[in-house]
């Protein structure tokens, strides 16, 4: 097909620019990384004051999947983990373990929710609940950083 030594030049210039543009490599676009900070100050109804928490997670675009790492200290046992955009709780967080406060988990979550964390991160937060802080013992705005191993 491309038999001249001129052709094949110019096919191997147009791909070595393509490669340099980015075009074929979706990986930066595909996974992105956030944290929250997880405080009992966040919480307005007044939360866990020695409690303390953060979740890492890796949102990917391909496989609209959110990957997660929860970790709290100080709490109690925690009856629900949520990610929240605004008022509405949109998805369960996997609750950590009681042994190591901690848990890892990748959900399905939907190609509109991945999409709008990826491009509103701030609207939304994690809000951490336990027995004695039903209202809410831990909060963290979603902010871009560190992703989760998971």
């Amino acid at each position: 097909m491309f038999r001249t030594r001129s052709s094949r030049r110019v096919l191997a210039a147009l791909g070595g620019a393509a490669m340099i543009a980015g075009v074929g490599t979706t990986a930066p676009a595909l996974a992105s990384q956030y944290h929250a900070v997880l405080s009992g100050s966040n919480v307005s109804q007044g939360g866990d004051p020695d409690g303390w928490g953060r979740f890492r997670f890796r949102l990917d675009d391909t496989l609209n999947t959110l990957c997660g790492d929860l970790e709290v200290r100080s709490l109690g046992q925690v009856t629900s983990a949520k990610l929240y955009h605004g008022d509405m709780a949109v998805m369960d967080i996997d609750l950590p373990g009681p042994r190591d406060n901690d848990s890892d988990d990748c959900d399905t979550i939907g190609d509109t929710l991945v999409d709008d964390i990826q491009a509103n991160p701030g609207n939304y937060s994690v809000v951490i609940t336990t027995a004695e802080f039903p209202n809410g013992a831990l909060r963290g705005e979603i902010g871009p950083g560190e992703g989760a191993d998971g």
